[in-house]
């Protein structure tokens, strides 16, 4: 089996997510995206993922982004600024091979994906602006590699048809990404049920690409079966990258992974049963019959004559009706352990 028929068995059937570490492109230099690629390997991220563009075919010049804060810029000036190079992409395969830590990316025109083909990458990512951009999802898809579609800001409808696309190529190694386009978004707007609307409309595996600010709908997200879990990373918030707002610091990452891998252990096999932990419990916390008072030899036992309470050890307290009625064989003295010898 493949590496990368392998790697989509695992978010089809693992037990724990995939965690991917958005970097994104150039932000900050390259240097900065170097130091994310360690710092992110030292989370505990399995993969890294990069943006993958050219200004001039991802952008018209004289459109603008408007921010969430109301901030216009320039599409075409910021991609311009802030792309990876073909020599940027060898500096980081090579970074990544030498710390051991898979890593993809989100192309955004034929082009890029030609450039990125040069390398054994796990997956495709493509990004939720080209999720109706049948023509190009065709393209990635028609490469064979698993490919991670988000599916933010559009209708079940749009989804369908981008699903119905990549198969019809013979490519099955499709993994839904339930998104909320908003940098960041909040967790009220998260709609994490759309993970099971997705997992039942398409049968496919859905995960998640989470913008909120910290890891609170990424944990749900992996308690309602999603298989990828793809986060935003930064160095520093004080940095004031693009997408910062939606990022989590090495210290936020590394409380993400821990938990998302503990969510499947903590959700357990539904299988109720008395863990070892509890055993000592049992004896210690649960509860006896004891003699309330002294109780002469010949005294037929009431309620008056009995207190429940711990540890056991003794008769327990759903067989008291059978020791109502009984006669004391001997002195009981105040405060024993009834047991069935006495009567």
């Amino acid at each position: 089996m493949s590496k990368q028929s392998n790697l989509y068995e695992r978010m089809k059937h693992g037990d724990t997510p995939l965690v991917i570490a958005e970097i994104g492109a150039k932000y900050g230099g390259l240097e900065v995206v170097k130091e994310m690629v360690c710092a992110a390997k030292e989370c505990g991220a399995d993969t890294v993922k990069f943006q993958t563009y050219r200004a001039e075919t991802i952008s018209t010049p004289g459109s603008y982004f408007t921010f969430e804060d109301g901030t216009r810029v320039s599409q075409f000036d910021f991609f311009k600024a802030n792309e990876l190079t073909a020599d940027d992409h060898e500096t980081l395969d090579s970074l990544c091979s030498e710390l051991d830590i898979g890593w993809a990316s989100t192309p955004s025109h034929i082009c890029d994906l030609e450039l990125l083909e040069r390398y054994d990458l796990p997956f495709y990512k493509t990004g939720s602006d080209d999720l109706t951009n049948l023509p190009f999802l065709r393209a990635v898809a028609e490469k064979g590699r698993p490919m991670l579609v988000s599916t933010g800001m559009c209708t079940l409808g749009e989804i369908e048809a981008a699903v119905n696309v990549v198969l019809r190529t013979g490519n099955s190694q499709l993994v839904l990404l339930h998104c909320v386009v908003s940098y960041p978004s909040i967790a009220e707007d998260a709609n994490l049920r759309v993970i099971e609307t997705l997992q039942n409309a398409f049968g496919l595996p859905v995960g998640l690409s989470d913008h909120t600010q910290d890891e609170f709908t990424s944990i749900l997200a992996t308690a309602m079966g999603a298989t990828v879990i793809e986060k935003h990373f930064t160095l520093d918030h004080a940095l004031n990258l693009p997408d910062h707002k939606a990022s989590l610091d090495p210290g936020q990452f590394s409380r993400l992974v821990e938990r998302v891998k503990l969510v499947p252990k903590a959700l357990g096999d539904g299988v109720k049963c008395i863990l070892p932990t509890e055993e000592k419990w049992r004896e210690a916390a649960r509860k006896s019959l004891f003699a309330a008072f002294d109780i002469p030899a010949g005294t037929k036992i009431t309620e008056q004559h009995i207190n429940i309470r711990r540890p056991s050890g003794g008769i327990h307290p759903h067989h008291l009706s059978l020791v109502l009625g009984r006669s004391a064989k001997t002195l009981i003295p105040a405060g024993s352990l009834i047991d069935w010898d006495m009567f």
